[in-house]
């Protein structure tokens, strides 16, 4: 199960689109995102490097934006470090949201996040839509198998690799991109 949650503006998503989230990994009402569980030897790395393709202000730009973007999902789970992930998460961004609200609830429970690393592939970039400034993508994402420990190291949650087709909307704030929705891709 790929751990996504989006929106899309004003409208709203259709009954069931919301992929959801383990049952023990709930999201929780709270806007807080500071946590630092117990990180893994290989997630106390500097994170993922930046591409220099996120410099263009394109649709190139755009998809090597949101493959950054998804790379960072396990690394802040696992090191606590949310900075770049909030950096990039628009205010209306529900996947954004719910994963920080995840990020919470592994703090409020002592709990550590295992596993979850994204490997995106575009299949489609789209250009510029004129009217929203969105950059529209197209992609599959293949997703690590996850596993959530309580503070005992006790298995609480697992979820299986997964592979999901997806739509991700970028677009510019301030010359930077940001994620505007991550959900499922429109039929």
């Amino acid at each position: 199960m790929l751990l996504l949650a989006g929106c899309t503006g004003g409208e709203p998503e259709p009954e069931g689109s919301e992929l959801p989230l383990p049952a023990s990994v709930t999201a929780s009402a709270s806007p807080s995102a500071s946590v630092s569980p117990e990180p893994s030897e290989e997630a106390e790395a500097e994170g993922p490097e930046r591409p220099a393709a996120m410099d263009k202000k394109d649709a190139d730009g755009a998809a090597a934006a949101a493959e950054y973007f998804l790379s960072l999902y396990d690394y802040m789970l696992t090191t606590g470090d949310s900075s770049r992930f909030e950096s990039m998460s628009h205010r209306a961004c529900g996947f954004c949201t719910a994963t920080l609200d995840r990020l919470d609830w592994l703090e409020e429970n002592d709990a550590t996040f295992t596993g979850g690393a994204m490997t995106t592939t575009i299949e489609e970039s789209y250009e510029i839509d004129a009217a929203t400034g969105i950059f529209p993508l197209d992609v599959v994402i293949e997703q690590e198998s996850i596993e959530i420990l309580d503070a005992d190291g006790t298995s609480i949650d697992e979820v299986d690799h997964s592979t999901r087709e997806a739509r991700i909307e970028m677009a510019l704030r301030d010359k930077k991109w940001v994620v505007v929705t991550v959900t499922h891709r429109p039929e």
